[in-house]
């Protein structure tokens, strides 16, 4: 099974569409308690004294504890001229405090198998841990000393700079990255979303540790934060646990933050050409078209449409025609979104375009109708596997959370998924899809040889 894309940052992941029904929040009391008993989803929920979320999920018979301290906000509250200072901040935070150099800290994690990770993202980021549960206690007090009492090494500041510098270089060069880069010029020129995960080549100069310790101290606002643990809790542990969170977290004070307006995010424009040498006579493109909000009601319509699709142009595209290694559709955004067509090495040049509309055109409402019960169980099925884990336990919540407004939106896909009927996939195929072959409703992005990018009917 081909697997959608979803472009993140300056490359692309592999990763299924992330569907969720828009649900009302818990409400809130004052104090560390908000809710003892564990209720039917296996969630149980505290506040803290500062007004900071937490939630515990249940997994029952795992010996291992996920552990997510969430940032609301992302990139999308940083000024692009700084793109990837966040990510910076947080992997720099996690290399050690005064009293735990990163020297024992890679030490102990290579004892105890446990290991710190962190993410930034449009629109929010994460610092957290992965451990196992008897070593919960002792990983927790070093993973929070680091976040609240980090270090910022100027030797390993200048040592992170130096990696980024070299990743830099290396990803304008190859292909991909440059697609990567063109990409996110094109969609999301003078929007939040500007503002990119990954350092730039524009804003690496701008980036110094005293700008680091500042934002590190931007991210410390209780307003700002949520927690999410995922493991096999006792009532006894997640007293004790919050107990430690209140001691740590609990004491971050509550600051001034309004959250980003995140804007629609613009389809239409002129199509993007790059040159790049290593690409040689291989093209790597993308086609950005209006797609629905996550929260829309045919949202799952279209991405069981766009399963279909990627079935259409994998037969007609890659198989029949042989034009390109890989074609795929996707989406790309956070809480506002553009779909994506992506087509991987090129070859073929002068009818690609026609091909592809062609393969588009081609769907079939008698077909997909009589296939709509396949599509569903596999997008089901591509779902649910990503939450057989702890770590994808803690995603989903996250994401249901900052997009949905509810910790357990995602339990509610199953339902949404099963509701769906073939008259509304082929109404969002309509709507979505279609557009794009009939009225190039669609923006190319083109990286390929210079002496081969006219040659391209976009």
């Amino acid at each position: 099974m081909r697997c959608k894309k979803i472009y993140t940052g300056f490359w692309l992941i592999s990763i299924f569409f992330c569907l969720a029904t828009a649900l009302s929040s818990c409400g809130s009391t004052k104090g560390i308690a908000l809710d003892e008993d564990l209720d039917k989803e296996g969630f149980v929920h505290k506040k803290l004294s500062n007004a900071v979320p937490v939630i515990f999920r249940q997994n029952r018979g795992s010996k291992i504890v996920v552990f997510r301290l969430v940032f609301e906000g992302g990139n999308s509250v940083i000024d692009k001229s700084l793109s990837g200072i966040e990510s910076i901040t947080l992997d720099l935070a996690l290399r050690g405090s005064e009293a735990h150099p990163y020297s024992e800290i890679q030490q102990l994690e290579y004892e105890k198998s446990f290991s710190f990770t962190s993410s930034s993202g449009k629109d929010y980021s994460t610092a957290g841990f992965i451990c196992i549960q008897r070593d919960l206690a002792e990983v927790f007090s070093i993973f929070a000393d680091c976040i609240i009492n980090p270090t910022f090494s100027e030797a390993e500041f200048e040592k992170q700079m130096k990696d980024i510098s070299m990743h830099i270089a290396s990803r304008k060069a190859d292909p991909s990255g440059a697609l990567g880069n063109a990409i996110s010029k094109a969609a999301f020129t003078n929007h939040p979303y500007e503002t990119t995960a990954s350092v730039s080549e524009e804003s690496f100069p701008n980036i110094n540790l005293t700008m680091v310790r500042g934002l590190h101290q931007s991210l410390l606002n209780a307003m700002r934060l949520k927690i999410v643990v995922v493991g096999n809790f006792s009532s006894d542990l997640i007293d004790s646990f919050t107990k430690e969170l209140e001691n740590t977290f609990g004491q971050v004070a509550r600051k001034a933050y309004s959250p980003p307006k995140i804007p629609k995010i613009p389809a239409v424009g002129e199509s993007v050409r790059v040159a790049n040498e290593q690409a040689g006579d291989t093209g790597y493109i993308a086609g950005l078209y209006s797609c629905p909000r996550r929260t829309d009601s045919d949202y799952v319509p279209y991405a069981i449409a766009s399963m279909y699709i990627d079935d259409l142009l994998f037969a007609q595209v890659r198989e029949k025609a042989g034009a390109v290694y890989s074609i795929n559709t996707g989406v790309i955004g956070g809480k506002e979104m553009l779909g994506v067509l992506s087509v991987y090495k090129a070859s073929e040049k002068k009818q690609l375009k026609k091909l592809i509309n062609d393969a588009i055109l081609s769907f079939n409402e008698e077909e997909i109708s009589k296939k709509i019960d396949q599509y569903k169980n596999k997008y089901m099925t591509s779902i649910f596997s990503s939450s057989q884990t702890s770590s994808g336990l803690a995603s989903s919540i996250i994401s249901s959370l900052e997009y949905h407004g509810s910790e357990n939106a995602y339990l509610k896909r199953g339902r949404q998924i099963q509701a769906v009927e073939a008259k509304d996939v082929i109404a969002a195929y309509k709507k979505y899809f279609e557009p794009v072959a009939r009225n190039n409703a669609v923006r190319w992005i083109i990286v390929d040889g210079k002496d081969n990018l006219s040659e391209y009917d976009f």
